[in-house]
């Protein structure tokens, strides 16, 4: 909702209502990301000639000017970008031909372009276009970035003249530099002046002065000219002209680059990785979790087959590489009696300490135990093909010093 007030200004002898209003936050935008600025540096060209004293639908065409530019300061001071300000027009005689800037670019301070400022420019004298654009040009010529030129007239000149004026900054300065024309007066000459500059760059919008007055106009004004919008087309909340690393998967944590790491490197990306500090080596699942292996048993088995055998190769070297302990757990069915599933189990454990043995590890790295049937058989083993009771796991525990 717009909430406005009334404030009278007195300008060359008239009284000037201007809706005040608070305006569109545009931090929001540019704090979020969703948003960023545009230009670097802006100059603002106000139409202050004799022709500007002339009335349109009853309203004096500067002061509709003076207008515009009050509701384009009040969004301006949240965004903040450094201007300069110039003005082409006024003298004591009506042929005077004057340009001349109130003050150069510098940070922007919401005062100097106060209406209590403005209203103090009588309007006078000739419409020296190409002399307020050549003044703008010596203040861009030390600028660097991107840059925006906003003049606010009622364009009281011929088209050709409009164009000679403008050709060699946009030669000059071609893309970086974007053109705003505030027309004041009659809707049609903003019209005519989008035809007769379409064709020297795409970047020249030319909008009637009365389109910017109401607050969804002058959003979206601001927004357009002003802002950018900020892609980041990985969701990796780095935009996407700094992203290094492109179409990083949705989760994964990434450096100032967009750079996804991977601290384990273990293949799981950081973010996504549910096991931290993964082995050097380890087999890991599609979460970076190292499954252990587990050994299955035929009924009244403890010796290991060739093929057990054969499957702990790549954990043995991954103990090795790692200096890692474990604890072989031996386990049984609910088959016999208590002590003869304890028995069956720990000889279990016991044969697979004892290949373990034969392939270079030592002792203080392993652990043996016989459980029985006390532990039930995990959920994700059952999954495994000829899963049973009649298995051994390992678990890892810390080495004795």
């Amino acid at each position: 909702m717009i909430i406005l007030s009334y404030l009278m200004i007195i300008c060359s002898g008239c009284a000037i209502s201007l809706p005040t209003f608070k305006p569109y936050d545009f931090h929001k935008e540019i704090q979020n990301k969703t948003f960023e600025k545009k230009l670097d540096q802006l100059i603002i060209i106000l139409d202050a000639s004799i022709s500007m004293t002339e009335t349109y639908m009853g309203q004096e065409k500067f002061k509709s000017a003076i207008l515009a530019l009050h509701h384009i300061n009040a969004a301006l001071s949240a965004i903040r970008i450094p201007i300069g300000f110039h003005v082409l027009g006024t003298g004591a005689c009506h042929f005077c031909e004057r340009a001349q800037p109130l003050f150069h670019i510098s940070p922007y301070q919401a005062s100097r372009l106060d209406i209590s400022q403005l209203k103090k420019i009588n309007p006078g004298g000739e419409t020296p276009l190409h002399n307020a654009i050549d003044s703008a040009n010596n203040d861009f010529y030390a600028c660097t970035g991107k840059m925006g030129l906003i003049i606010i007239s009622d364009f009281n000149m011929n088209d050709d003249s409009i164009k000679n004026a403008f050709q060699p900054i946009i030669n000059t300065y071609g893309n970086r530099l974007s053109i705003c024309c505030l027309s004041v007066g009659t809707p049609k000459r903003a019209v005519e002046l989008s035809r007769t500059l379409s064709s020297l760059q795409n970047n020249i919008q030319c909008l009637h002065a009365e389109q910017i007055l109401s607050y969804n106009e002058l959003k979206n004004f601001i927004q357009i000219f002003f802002l950018q919008p900020v892609y980041d087309h990985d969701l990796d909340n780095i935009p996407d002209k700094k992203d290094h690393c492109k179409n990083t998967p949705s989760g994964a944590w990434v450096d100032d680059l967009g750079c996804p790491k991977d601290s384990d490197n273990d293949g799981i990306l950081d973010g996504l990785d549910r096991c931290k500090d993964t082995y050097k080596g380890a087999p890991v699942d599609e979460n970076g979790c190292w499954s252990l292996p587990v050994l299955f048993y035929a009924q009244n088995q403890f010796y290991m087959t060739r093929e057990q055998e054969k499957s702990l190769l790549p954990f043995v070297k991954l103990l090795e590489e790692n200096h890692i302990c474990v604890e072989i757990q031996g386990h049984a069915d609910n088959s016999g009696s208590k002590q003869g599933r304890i028995d069956v189990s720990y000889k279990r454990a016991q044969s697979v300490m004892a290949y373990l043995l034969t392939l270079g590890l030592r002792h203080y790295q392993l652990k043996i135990k016989g459980l029985g049937a006390s532990i039930p058989m995990d959920h994700r083993h059952a999954m495994i093909k000829n899963a049973s009771q009649r298995r051994v796991t390992f678990e890892v525990i810390e080495c004795p010093k």
